[in-house]
């Protein structure tokens, strides 16, 4: 997959599934199924075959794309971004009907830097179904707990000294 230069014009998205993070350059009315073949591309690229034990598809298809339910709030967790297609039958030549929100990241309100959820639909002997339930997603987000990690110790006085070695 060649560099691609960035513009003005394309998004930055991020793209997580566990602690997996993928960035892509795309344009605002590119299909969500040619992002999620660029998606797929990138991951072999980078020569990830699997993530969490399950295999990378080989077709767009076979990834689900989840949004923040509140950009503000990870912990509230992540809603699917593609809206399934309808019944139209007010109209006698097309049996479906697509959503605008499906066609592509503008439409489905995705700005640059959004963060994006994925996830592999994988196929069981029984029908095609999801291993995880309809709103389940393996994200991991990185957190700042101020206790782990911290360079700060408190003192035997309370107050707040630097994690420094003494000479």
């Amino acid at each position: 997959m060649p560099a691609e230069k960035p513009n003005p014009q394309q998004l930055t998205l991020r793209f997580k599934c566990h602690k997996t993070t993928i960035l892509l350059l795309v344009a605002p009315h590119d299909s969500l199924t040619s992002i999620k073949a660029k998606l797929l591309e990138a991951m072999k690229v980078a020569n990830i075959s699997e993530i969490q034990d399950r295999p990378v598809p080989t077709n767009p298809d076979d990834v689900l794309l989840g949004v923040l339910i509140d950009s503000d709030d990870p912990g509230e967790g992540w809603t699917d971004l593609e809206i399934p297609e309808k019944e139209d039958n007010t109209h006698k030549k097309g049996p479906k009907k697509s959503s605008v929100l499906n066609a592509s990241p503008v439409g489905a309100g995705v700005k640059d830097g959004s963060v994006l959820a994925f996830k592999f639909r994988t196929k069981t002997s029984d029908a095609d179904d999801l291993d995880m339930g309809d709103n389940e997603w393996d994200v991991v987000m990185p957190t700042f707990d101020d206790e782990e990690g911290s360079q700060m110790k408190e003192a035997e006085d309370g107050s707040q000294m630097e994690d420094a070695e003494e000479m």
